[in-house]
């Protein structure tokens, strides 16, 4: 299994370093709070279970190995507070663990960081590493299956002991099922990927609620709708 790249590891599991990498990247400069609210309205710690407590964490770490950068940025009235910025280092291994986390059949919450952020990599190669996902699916899913039958050609062996292989199966069955789904809706062109235009404009009021809310010059990020389901859209927008 391909891994992430070279760079300094931290101490947060792979799914924690690429989602704070990767929300700063968006983002940026941005400040430690603005983060917290934006990644727990991902409702991460549903399904990537990662806890208010741990971004702040990670954005020490990884500010220390060098993936991130500190810089001191004006409040109006207010204190001047940390805000924060991605080091070409920490560009590199984002894109690295996306990579390899659209290619992770082992940690869920890894692979479905990786497919909230697939944006970042060029259509093309999204639909390449889809395609060599199934074909590691579709030899896990032959293993589980002689599994089964191993077990239930074992005289020593309880056949219910099968149980394990039918149910690994019935998920990577499904696994295999929704990545042809997602590779038929990247074919088509949904979503918005490196290198394509934004799928629309958002509307000047709410490029304005992003600024206020602390977001860097130029990316506001907004709901949308598009083809019948809901999507987060990332637009750079003029300062």
């Amino acid at each position: 299994m391909p891994g992430p790249s070279s760079s300094p590891a931290s101490a947060q599991g792979s799914a924690t370093r690429l989602l704070v990498l990767g929300c700063v990247r968006i983002f940026q400069p941005v400040h430690g709070y603005f983060l917290r609210r934006e990644l727990m309205s991902w409702e991460v710690e549903r399904w990537a279970h990662i806890h208010p407590g741990s971004i702040y964490n990670a954005l020490k770490t990884l500010t220390r190995a060098s993936l991130l950068a500190e810089i001191e940025s004006p409040a109006g009235n207010r204190p001047q507070r940390t805000t924060y910025v991605i080091t070409p280092e920490g560009d590199a291994e984002f894109l690295a663990l996306v990579r390899a986390g659209l290619l992770d059949v082992d940690d869920l919450p890894v692979f479905l960081t990786a497919v909230n952020m697939a944006y970042a990599l060029p259509r093309d190669e999204v639909v390449r590493a889809i395609q060599a996902r199934i074909g590691i699916l579709e030899d896990l899913l032959s293993d589980s299956l002689a599994s089964v039958e191993q077990i239930l050609d074992a005289k020593e062996t309880p056949d219910s002991a099968s149980e394990i292989g039918r149910l690994l199966a019935a998920r990577t069955r499904a696994d295999i099922a929704w990545a042809h789904e997602y590779l038929g809706r990247l074919r088509s062109g949904t979503y918005a990927f490196d290198g394509e235009p934004p799928m629309w404009t958002p509307t000047p009021e709410q490029i304005e609620i992003a600024r206020l809310a602390g977001v860097g010059p130029g990316v506001v990020l907004v709901e949308a709708e598009g083809h019948g389901l809901p999507q987060r859209v990332i637009v750079k927008v003029d300062e």
